[in-house]
């Protein structure tokens, strides 16, 4: 995907809002998915938007929706492979699973996390194998040897692009990238405690209304529950899903302290568990499930989702709040310093180290320079030394307390200029 944003930025030229179009129109069409699913099993478009809606309600989603990660895209591509899935289920005809099955795989090259879906399937495909009964009517997998195939061939391809990429990144970049998992083990007790009061604060104000959450909770216990009013391959798939959400909170904890990100693909039980919901009112309590009341209910209920979203998202691009701070204080001179770079007679291709900057590259993306950061850096003068080696010719520094590291002492001799709160020295 970004190779083929470079190259529309080639053609239309370097406007961030092709990138996040794209992105959007990933997401709007895991939604349309979505309510495809939802109609298909249902049968009531009225449900279907509002419990589509409601998933679009997560400030967490509407922001990464708008923006540039790979996790919005993957999953998006995991709600369109469902609905293919369902449409397999429903018609038996072999497309639709190829279908699944080839998204699944570029979902999984985006984002390997994405692939819980397609693992629960994939559970179901076992499950059949032991002969344990999925559908009451008919065995879902009914050409096992060539599904079979089908599915490993998903994980042999993530298998190679992962192997591939470890031993790039070895090679090349000294760790920058994750390559791994970020398990709650390789913690303390007082480090596990720090984590678990930042996913807290998530809770609060990233995911959903926190008595949403709540309504949830209450909608999976009864789906749980009731389990006998709902169709049993969606209550493998929650059982499954859920299986799978424990697993990657255990292995990914130490991310999700600061990474809200890190969840987006965990939302996939989350139109799982309304679809069983609906489907055990469906059949167990009708009258509730056709009122008018309902869904009069539903509609307030989302549009009392959609304002906390709303106002989660203010506060998230306010120029006020703590999100921002950095940026306006420290990053925005980067945006304007190009021409003044020139008038030092620093290029365009001259190779940088933004020493202030601990992100992996917001500053050096700002003025458009290749370079080093201080992420992997850690103001080690023996990195920066390594750095110069491989053509770094200029150091910028932006923060005044990092003129106290000895580590950054040899390279602060020789100063060419100073734009803003930038100072910028030779190498």
């Amino acid at each position: 995907m970004y190779y083929s944003v470079a190259q529309l930025w080639k053609i239309f030229g370097h406007f961030e809002f092709i990138y996040r179009l794209i992105v959007l129109s990933f997401f709007f069409s895991g939604l349309f998915a979505l309510f495809k699913i939802y109609e298909c099993v249902l049968k009531d478009s009225v449900l279907a938007i509002i419990f589509t809606l409601l998933l679009f309600t997560s400030p967490v989603l509407v922001y990464y929706a708008n923006n540039f990660l790979m996790d919005v895209p993957a999953f998006s591509l995991v709600l369109v492979s469902m609905y293919f899935f369902f449409r397999f289920i429903q018609s038996e005809n072999d497309k639709y699973f190829y279908w699944f099955v080839f998204i699944n795989v570029i979902a999984g090259l985006l984002k390997i996390s994405s692939l819980m879906i397609f693992i629960a399937v994939f559970g179901l495909f076992v499950l059949e194998m032991f002969n344990i009964k999925i559908d009451s009517e008919r065995k879902i997998f009914q050409k096992p040897l060539k599904q079979f195939a089908l599915l490993i061939s998903v994980l042999v391809i993530q298998l190679i692009l992962y192997m591939y990429a470890s031993n790039y990144n070895s090679i090349y970049n000294g760790g920058i990238f994750l390559v791994g998992y970020l398990p709650i083990w390789d913690l303390d007790f007082v480090q596990i405690k720090v984590t678990f009061d930042a996913i807290i604060e998530h809770i609060k104000h990233d995911y959903f209304r926190r008595e949403t959450q709540i309504v949830f909770g209450i909608m999976f216990i009864l789906v749980l529950a009731f389990y006998k009013h709902i169709n049993k391959i969606v209550l493998y798939i929650i059982i499954l899903l859920s299986i799978g959400f424990l697993l990657f909170g255990t292995l990914f904890f130490q991310a999700l302290k600061d990474h809200d990100y890190y969840t987006i693909n965990l939302f996939i039980l989350i139109p799982v568990i309304f679809l069983g919901f609906l489907q055990l009112l469906k059949n167990k309590l009708y009258r509730v499930y056709s009122s008018i009341y309902f869904r009069v209910i539903l509609i307030i209920f989302l549009i009392y989702n959609i304002k906390f979203a709303k106002d989660q998202l203010v506060n998230r691009y306010s120029s006020v709040g703590w999100q921002n701070e950095n940026y306006i204080v420290n990053i925005q001179p980067f945006e304007d310093i190009n021409t003044y770079l020139q008038s030092l007679g620093i290029k365009n291709d001259d190779k940088v180290i933004s020493i202030s900057d601990n992100s992996i590259n917001i500053s050096l993306y700002f003025m458009n320079k290749k370079g080093w950061t201080n992420y992997g850096i850690n103001l080690d003068s023996l990195k920066i030394e390594k750095a110069v080696s491989l053509g770094a010719k200029y150091l910028f520094i932006y923060g005044k307390e990092v003129y106290k590291e000895p580590g950054i002492q040899p390279f602060i001799k020789n100063k060419i200029g100073e734009f803003k709160n930038i100072d910028i020295y030779s190498l």
